[in-house]
């Protein structure tokens, strides 16, 4: 690993969870109840916050990494703002350097860790300057926090996070704890991914970064256009993800990253899509702007690794030109 000279700036925020804002996510991430469930759900808000208890430290919320120019020149100051929130692509506060386990910035024949890190108000600044010309992958890895609560409040915590599904599919297999149990351990961590053209040269995007979850374009997101069509493939632990839910979203180029109400206007036009048998999915292009994709998977521990439960959660980012 090369050790950088120079600026990228890579900034982040850290993570929060509230009211308001965590409902419309929940609606945005397609595990809003309806119907009776739903005036159930509404009516005790109040108490549902305290069974979720540890949610309500934050961890309940994607992290995006947005470059300010998807081109740059060769040996010129890159800046990448990180983003915390559960609205794309604003912030909430500022991830704190010893939380960042990894950040490296990947070319089609190199692989640099940047190590230039500081905080500056809500943001998490990360230092590099590059050094070759072509497609540059930059990846971030939070380290992972374990959350210790009741197999209730794990329960509740699947379905505000939009896995109902993965729910229901671990209380058939009889994996999940019963409620009124002991408590268990849930560990969960953060990776993002970005791409930014530096002069012209080889390509990268299909380089894995090797987070343990991980979105891996399969066509070129360097040069996207309104109409397109973005093929990926989620990989988890090394190996395809299949029949995996996923988001997407964007908002226009002019929107300022803390704009929350052109954020929550485009979030409404917000399309969800499954993987195949491989892994892979494809993202229609029906708007310019920036995009982002995102996904939150929850499995089982490994036995002896210090949690009963993962929680992994990944985006990418990329933007989409007007023809």
């Amino acid at each position: 690993m090369e050790d950088p000279r120079g600026a990228l700036v890579v900034a982040g925020a850290a993570d929060s969870m509230t009211g308001t804002a965590d409902l419309d996510d929940a609606r945005r991430r397609g595990s809003w109840p309806t119907g009776r469930m739903r005036a159930v759900w509404t009516g005790t808000i109040v108490t549902a916050a305290l069974v979720v208890g540890a949610v309500s430290v934050g961890e309940a919320h994607d992290f995006w990494i947005i470059p300010n120019a998807f081109t740059a020149p060769l040996d010129t100051r890159i800046a990448v703002r990180g983003q915390t929130s559960s609205l794309f692509p604003t912030s909430v506060s500022a991830v704190t350097p010893d939380r960042i386990a990894e950040a490296r910035v990947l070319t089609a024949d190199r692989d640099v860790a940047v190590r230039d890190m500081s905080v500056d108000g809500t943001s998490l600044i990360l230092g590099y300057r590059p050094a070759a010309s072509g497609q540059h992958v930059i990846g971030v890895r939070i380290a992972p926090r374990n959350v210790r609560e009741s197999p209730a409040s794990f329960r509740l915590y699947l379905d505000l996070e939009g896995a109902p599904e993965a729910r229901l599919r671990y209380e058939r297999e009889g994996r999940l704890p019963p409620v009124g149990g002991d408590s268990i351990t849930r560990r969960y961590a953060k990776y993002a991914k970005t791409f930014v053209e530096v002069g012209t040269g080889r390509r990268a995007f299909a380089r894995p970064v090797g987070h343990p979850l991980e979105i891996v374009p399969l066509s070129d997101p360097g040069a996207l256009r309104l109409g397109d069509t973005l093929r990926l493939r989620l990989v988890m632990l090394g190996k395809p993800a299949a029949a995996a839910k996923l988001h997407a979203g964007s908002v226009p180029a002019s929107a300022a990253l803390g704009d929350t109400v052109a954020a929550r206007r485009a979030a409404a036009g917000d399309v969800s899509v499954e993987t195949d048998a491989t892994g892979a999915f494809a993202i229609p292009l029906r708007s310019a702007g920036l995009w982002n994709v995102r996904t939150i998977q929850i499995v089982p521990a490994e036995k002896g690794s210090g949690a009963d439960w993962d929680v992994h959660w990944a985006t990418i980012t990329f933007v989409v030109k007007d023809r």
